[in-house]
């Protein structure tokens, strides 16, 4: 039986989300800001940082497959199993396992949202589809309200024992959520976890060309938010100037607010919709220009919150729900999952790239980039104008 995109079932998937997302927005802010402070120079920690969508790059193919193999209910399990467990390394040996932690966190997150969002897709009916991506991502950055601002008050505490036991609560809740959830327990018969398999899907993927150009535009707007994730409180830190949590907590109330009063007007059709995805990419143009611009602008640099914020908040559903609809059913899981592994690489660039910018020139340098890097998408967005709304099924021989 298909759920309404804000039942009580619903709503307790976007919670166990919410909670999973909140142990990474915490320490998404602690770990830069720890590893400076033990002597860690950018490049390194914006290569410590990209290593968790990166590890998610490798794995989101696979793990596509395995959901579709093992059920959505089982893998997510096991998964949360392995949360735990990365957090409670985290609060054994502390600023000795950064990378570590990055890389299970980047294991865990890659199947997390994939038996999250194929899940969202298989419970919602086809006209819902997009309200309930939205809830899902919305419920992803919720954290960002309260997670950089509570990691910040805590971290100028200079008592690591209080983050510690938060980090440990934020181990066990979505446990909680989990029980007797509406996640699917259904299994694909025919799934195979195979380099066939993935090879001929990517072979499939070169011949759709709304895939192609999705993917391109979700790299590179990807890479541009990564940078901003990894760098912005250093580079708050670092000038002098604003106040990191304040900018943080304007651009989540942003998505927030974007994402769940503008959740009905995300193309629900399929269609690529270059115009409307111009104004997000135009919007995250702006709102880099004024980071690269902070010490000329000051307190104006807050401005630049309700930019990024929108951009944040309507490039990843808008994209995802429309190659929800253009992948082949049959292939959907390992397409969907290669489609995300965009995200991820792009992500991961931004930190890892763009920390020898900041290195070696400046965050000032760096944040322009990013501008440059936009107005590329925002080129390559209209390359996609003749894409056919009905791509043709493709299968996999």
């Amino acid at each position: 039986m298909k759920k309404s995109p804000l039942s009580i079932s619903m709503l307790q998937m976007y919670g166990l989300a919410m909670f999973y997302f909140t142990a990474n927005s915490v320490l998404t802010v602690i770990f830069p800001l720890q590893a400076k402070d033990h002597g860690m120079p950018e490049a390194e920690i914006g290569i410590m940082m990209g290593m968790y969508m990166f590890i998610c790059m490798v794995l989101r193919p696979w793990a596509g497959q395995m959901v579709a193999k093992h059920s959505v209910f089982t893998i997510m399990k096991w998964l949360l199993v392995g949360h735990a467990g990365a957090l409670l390394l985290y609060i054994w040996l502390g600023v000795d396992s950064l990378y570590a932690v990055r890389i299970l966190q980047g294991f865990v997150t890659a199947f997390f949202s994939m038996a999250m969002q194929i899940g969202i897709t298989e419970v919602l009916r086809d006209e819902d589809r997009g309200q309930g991506m939205a809830m899902y991502s919305l419920s992803t950055v919720l954290p960002g309200l309260y997670g950089p601002a509570l990691a910040l008050f805590l971290w100028y505490q200079g008592d690591m024992m209080w983050l510690l036991l938060l980090v440990a609560a934020l181990a066990f809740f979505p446990l909680l959520f989990f029980i007797k959830s509406p996640l699917p327990k259904t299994k694909k018969d025919n799934a195979s976890f195979t380099f066939k398999e993935m090879f001929a899907a990517m072979k499939v993927a070169r011949q759709h060309n709304g895939l192609v150009v999705s993917s391109g535009v979700m790299l590179i707007g990807a890479s541009i938010f990564g940078a901003i994730t990894a760098f912005l409180p250093l580079y708050f830190v670092t000038t002098g100037t604003g106040n990191a949590a304040l900018y943080l907590f304007l651009q989540a109330i942003v998505v927030v607010g974007s994402r769940f009063f503008f959740r009905k007007h995300i193309p629900s059709d399929g269609k690529w919709h270059p115009k409307f995805i111009a104004l997000v990419l135009v919007s995250s143009i702006i709102g880099t220009s004024l980071l690269a611009l902070l010490p000329m602008i000051g307190s104006f640099i807050y401005i630049s919150a309700i930019f990024n914020g929108i951009a944040t908040a309507m490039l990843y559903p808008t994209l995802t729900t429309y190659i929800s609809f253009v992948v082949p059913d049959a292939q959907r899981h390992i397409l969907l999952g290669l489609f995300l592994a965009s995200y991820d690489l792009g992500f991961s660039m931004g930190g890892m790239v763009m920390g020898f910018i900041v290195q070696f020139v400046s965050y000032e340098m760096m944040f322009a980039t990013c501008s440059l890097l936009g107005v590329v998408a925002l080129l390559y967005n209209f390359t996609a104008q003749k894409v056919n709304a009905n791509i043709k099924q493709v299968s996999i021989n």
